[in-house]
């Protein structure tokens, strides 16, 4: 690599330092806005019922169980906040999250254990 002693570089290394810097920083903020954000899907842990799908064919069998989109989304955050490499975690846990909704849920018949007899007669 030959070197142009009579030109002055294109760039500044200040200048690229301060970028450099600054690149830092939004990484750094963006690591804890990542970790604030981990909690936050870990507190709807108490409540992950709510973001079940039900299948309207069965009363029984789930479509999306709410409790492990929202563990799942909570762990690979931990893992995008922890991982060098971790915009592809980003991209992975927003697929977990993207799933975390509340669906409607269809009403239960409420049965009846004992027939109120008194109103019959």
């Amino acid at each position: 690599m030959s070197t142009d002693h009579g030109q002055e570089p294109i760039h500044d290394p200040i200048d690229l330092l301060d970028e450099l810097d600054s690149i830092i920083r939004a990484q750094n903020m963006l690591r804890h806005r990542t970790i604030a954000l981990q909690a936050r899907y870990a507190a709807l842990q108490p409540h992950a019922d709510r973001y079940d799908q039900l299948d309207p064919e069965s009363e029984y069998r789930r479509l999306q169980i709410g409790a492990v989109n929202v563990e799942s989304a909570a762990l690979r955050l931990g893992y995008a906040a922890d991982s060098d490499n971790g915009m592809a975690w980003l991209a992975i846990a927003r697929e977990s999250a993207a799933k975390v909704r509340e669906y409607p849920q269809r009403e239960r018949p409420v049965e009846r254990s004992e027939v109120d007899r008194r109103r019959s007669r």
